[in-house]
């Protein structure tokens, strides 16, 4: 808290617009090299990827893959019945997102297709559109992103290889974060806002969620 009080006082209240309070910890939204984070930061600045996985075996109308995450300590499977978004928007409609400061997750679809919407600010560009079908690749979303999804209109199976640290939590990582509250993450995802930067796309593309 002390070091959060002299930023305060060398750089101004500016300076706390590039931080998201997330706990007991600042996540940083914008990098700057005259700004200098607090010593409990998490600076995030790994970029998502797109990762392919093997296949070892064919037989008579089977086929085996390796889809294995080496460091996954964690499975989710997420069922989506019809066109779900997750989170679901607020009260007010507006976008709501997830963030894991503590949890990577490594997204494949099982069944049906869905479409990432991802936000990071500390990415040369913030803002990015991932679409996942059957069959494709594995996505991985790094901590200290912002992230939402929409599925196709007959839904979709995906499954989430996490890898999560020791200070991971439920509540802290699942959190629900909207975007009226957020003015930098509502401006970038606005119709008004920066086009998103495009990844997996072959049919219409879904630019609403």
């Amino acid at each position: 808290m002390n070091q959060l009080r002299s930023i305060w006082y060398s750089l101004g209240a500016e300076a706390f617009k590039n931080l998201l309070f997330l706990g007991n910890e600042w996540i940083i939204l914008n990098f700057s090299p005259l700004f200098q984070p607090p010593l409990n930061a998490s600076y995030i600045n790994d970029m998502f990827d797109l990762i392919s996985y093997r296949k070892f075996r064919d037989t008579p109308n089977v086929r085996f893959f390796d889809i294995t995450i080496d460091t996954s300590n964690a499975r989710d499977l997420v069922i989506h019945s019809g066109p779900a978004v997750s989170p679901n928007n607020d009260a007010q409609d507006f976008w709501q997102f997830y963030l894991h400061p503590h949890q990577e997750d490594n997204l494949m679809a099982l069944s049906g297709g869905r479409t990432f919407y991802l936000v990071n600010f500390t990415w040369a560009h913030p803002y990015h559109m991932v679409r996942l079908e059957a069959g494709g690749d594995i996505l991985r979303i790094p901590p200290g992103t912002f992230h939402r999804s929409i599925s196709d209109p007959d839904g979709s199976v995906v499954l989430n290889q996490a890898v999560r640290s020791v200070a991971s939590t439920v509540e802290r990582e699942f959190r629900v974060y909207s975007s009226a509250e957020i003015e930098r993450l509502r401006q970038v995802t606005s119709k008004n806002g920066v086009l998103p930067e495009m990844h997996g796309f072959s049919g219409p593309i879904c630019r609403a969620a």
